[in-house]
């Protein structure tokens, strides 16, 4: 299948709380959830409700999950798999979805003083790529929300 045009942005906040204790938060299903809504919503089976403090499987789908847009209407189904861990530092998502050929999701934690710089930085590529100029605005701004929750979450 040929790859068609990757669309990529990031986004970037300093968090008031160490990095192991901002990991251990960003790596739980239920924290995701809590920052994706009132947007969107992930399904996770309950034996990978976290992913910090476990052995995870590189190459291969971790697990299925449905996504709901408004957290119950279904928009896409995504395939978790990870290229690598940096435990208690950084994720390598590589996943796909019916909607793209690819998701890539790196987050990186580094810590700063008393706080942690918090960065995710997203590539994709829509299975039809007149999407992704959809997609691009719609997803900077949730993973913009995304960031407010997960400061709000240490305020």
């Amino acid at each position: 299948m040929a790859i068609g045009k990757d669309f990529t942005f990031s986004v970037e906040s300093t968090i008031n709380a160490d990095r192991a204790t901002v990991w251990k938060h960003v790596t739980q299903m239920k924290n995701v959830n809590a920052e994706l809504m009132p947007y969107a919503r992930m399904t996770y089976p309950a034996d990978k409700a976290e992913i910090g403090g476990r052995e995870v499987p590189f190459n291969q789908t971790l697990f299925t999950s449905i996504v709901f847009l408004f957290g119950f209407i279904p928009i896409d189904v995504h395939y978790l798999k990870f290229d690598k861990i940096v435990p208690g530092f950084a994720f390598y998502e590589n996943s796909t979805t019916w909607t793209h050929q690819y998701w890539k999701h790196t987050r990186t934690l580094t810590e700063n003083v008393k706080a942690t710089i918090v960065r995710d930085e997203v590539h994709f590529c829509p299975k039809v790529i007149f999407l992704g100029f959809l997609f691009l605005p719609l997803l900077k701004f949730v993973f913009g929300n995304r960031h407010k929750q997960l400061a709000k979450a240490f305020s």
